[in-house]
């Protein structure tokens, strides 16, 4: 379709006889260079503004708006003939910008095409999404196919680094039947071995760990192996998965996500696996994450480092350092920031392994306790030479670093902090955080003491410590002195915290029933109708928010949970009535909803919602209705 003759050579139609506000399309069939043509004029405002041109043989449109050609739907012309913009992407529903001129256009359009305009151009789109779709899956697959295989070495690396060592499996019975992993061995012996224990095997000598729960051992750990491409290189992020059982020890390497870098660059395209657990050869690859794989911090293989580090220039970057000390580590950020955080260099090369991966795997990179513009160590972690190296022995992380901030902050003031290398080596153990701590500090002023205070107590230090700044709250809003030990350091901190949440609920529960029991009293008259007796049974409307508390408690259901059912009693739209025996006065039997409006039962229950005796209670109920209805005056 020639687009210049199409606007030369086909005439345009004849204008439609109404002027409108809409934009009305006028449609024709002309024969152009030996073929049916169907054009399409669209007229704005009583003016021609755009013409339209399909050829269902060639499956082609073209329009052409104020001299510029577009590919788009007709609806879209009409929207450009408007004025507006155009609406991109497929859309299932929007509303139509245009109308046909009259029946004949619409019928003319459709003898032509076989379907409506809207079905033609959806066509021709699909035919085009499947060809480029198809071209692209071909460009993709030719780019996989040129990728190298993984380095022969990293099987043996994941067989004696990863997954180190093997098992011996045995079963107990009269005879002890056994198989080993290392060697493959499998016999019997009179004894067993001691489950979870290292021994060594039998046949091979091998040190092996015994096991006698289960045939089977598997574990799995990420893994990422960075290689040269050419003039690119590659970083792959896969699963390695070891499987120990009677046939032996099987490594399995499942590939997820593929990043082909130019040289000398740290960003690149990325694809991923749309398989689960396929390894190199079986997985498929796409550049759209559908099943939501990701980088993770993983175990980088490093027997190639000293080859492939030079073309992301990370030669100095410490990576290698990290990769040999089997330090998990989310390479694919430390790729892409390492040079942006020059201070990483000096953490990584001080051997704190434990403490960059903890900064590389956080959303703002450590910005909150390392000085960037440091020039040195020290500067950089904002600590002194002797809690560096404390910071060093034991390997501290994020945490102990903040720890370690807080009392280096505080030295030199009026209330020095002193925290023990026991409860530094506690608060990392059990990853107690400084931020959830700050408000118990400023109570107790001691790191030490608060370390032993959550070793006593009988709960994950998360929970105690949520617990107890839950508590001191508490205590400060009731006028307690938290400055006293016997105050702030209760023996059993959550029976003293639910005694005083208890305490603070009563009061606020009394002061609100107050207000509810005065609208009570109001209305207690009108619910004095409901009090009814008879030789053994007795219902007794309720008088008080108190008494709906007492009720639930004893029968375990929700009626005095909360303020729902005293507010209805308030507002004289329902009321609570309480069902007894009369040999039983006290004892709760049945509690009964009534509507105040109609007299209706709404629901009676016992104990945990229940309805013992329900036979014998529907039967006292009905003598119940039937006195109601006879007060009111109410035919039965």
């Amino acid at each position: 379709m020639k687009r210049t003759a199409l606007l030369k050579e086909i005439p345009q139609c004849a204008a439609p006889d109404e002027i409108s506000k809409d934009v009305l399309a006028v449609s024709q069939i002309v024969e152009h260079d030996g073929k049916s043509i169907l054009n399409i004029d669209l007229v704005y405002d009583g003016t021609l503004r755009g013409r339209y041109f399909a050829d269902v043989k060639e499956k082609c449109h073209n329009a052409n708006v104020d001299g510029k050609w577009y590919k788009c739907s007709l609806n879209n012309v009409a929207r450009v003939c408007q004025g507006k913009e155009v609406l991109k992407g497929y859309t299932y529903y929007f509303e139509k910008d245009w109308n046909y001129a009259g029946k004949a256009d619409e019928e003319r359009v459709r003898d032509y095409l076989g379907s409506s305009i809207g079905m033609f151009e959806n066509n021709i789109n699909q035919v085009k999404y499947e060809r480029a779709y198809q071209r692209k899956c071909q460009r993709i697959d030719e780019l996989m196919a040129a990728i190298p295989c993984i380095p022969d070495g990293v099987e043996t690396w994941l067989d004696k680094e990863i997954f180190p060592g093997d098992y011996l499996f045995f079963k107990k019975g009269k005879r002890t039947e056994y198989t080993c992993t290392a060697c493959g061995a499998k016999s019997w012996k009179k004894k067993p071995w001691k489950h979870g224990k290292m021994t060594t095997c039998p046949k091979c000598g091998a040190a092996v760990k015994a096991y006698s729960r289960r045939g089977e051992v598997m574990k799995r750990e990420p893994v990422v192996i960075l290689q040269p491409y050419g003039e690119k290189w590659l970083e792959r992020q896969c699963v390695a998965e070891c499987r120990w059982s009677g046939e032996g020890k099987e490594i399995e390497l499942y590939e997820e996500i593929r990043a082909i870098i130019e040289k000398g660059e740290h960003y690149g395209a990325l694809y991923y696996g749309t398989r689960r657990f396929a390894d190199e050869f079986e997985q498929d690859w796409w550049d759209k994450n559908a099943i939501n794989k990701r980088f993770v911090p993983s175990y980088l293989y490093p027997d190639n480092l000293s080859e492939v580090l030079p073309y992301g220039k990370l030669e100095c970057s410490g990576l290698d350092v990290v990769a040999k000390a089997k330090q998990k580590i989310n390479a694919n950020r430390f790729i892409l920031r390492f040079h942006e955080r020059p201070w990483l260099e000096y953490i990584i090369k001080a051997g704190l392994l434990r403490l960059a991966a903890d900064l590389i795997d956080e959303y703002y990179w450590g910005s909150n306790v390392i000085n960037t513009e440091g020039r040195t160590l020290k500067e950089a972690l904002q600590l002194d030479g002797n809690r560096v190296s404390w910071l060093r022995r034991i390997d501290g992380g994020k945490n102990i670093l903040k720890w370690l901030q807080y009392e280096q902050n505080l030295e030199y003031t009026d209330h020095p902090v002193k925290i023990s290398q026991d409860s530094l080596e506690y608060l990392d153990t059990k990853k107690v955080r400084l931020e959830d701590c700050q408000e118990i500090l400023k109570e107790l002023g001691s790191v030490n003491r608060m370390v032993n205070y959550l070793k006593k107590q009988k709960m994950s230090p998360r929970t105690v410590i949520q617990t107890w700044r839950d508590y001191l709250r508490m205590a400060r809003r009731e006028g307690m002195d938290t400055t006293d030990d016997i105050v702030r350091l209760p023996k059993d901190l959550k029976a003293r915290h639910d005694q005083l949440a208890e305490r603070i609920n009563a009061r606020r529960n009394e002061e609100k029933y107050d207000r509810l029991n005065a609208r009570i009293r109001e209305r207690l008259p009108e619910a004095k109708r409901y009090f009814w007796e008879d030789d053994t049974y007795m219902i007794i409307p309720a008088g008080r928010c108190e008494e709906l508390v007492e009720e639930g408690r004893a029968l375990h259901h929700c009626v005095g949970a909360s303020d729902v059912y005293m507010n209805a009693m308030a507002e004289g739209r329902r009321w609570i009535l309480f069902l007894r025996r009369k040999s039983e006065l006290d004892k709760p039997y049945y509690t009964i909803e009534i509507d105040m409006f109609t007299d209706e039962i709404q629901q009676y229950y016992s104990e945990y919602d229940r309805q013992p005796d329900k036979e014998v209670v529907r039967r006292v109920l009905d003598k119940f209705r039937q006195s109601l209805r006879k007060a009111r005056k109410v035919p039965a």
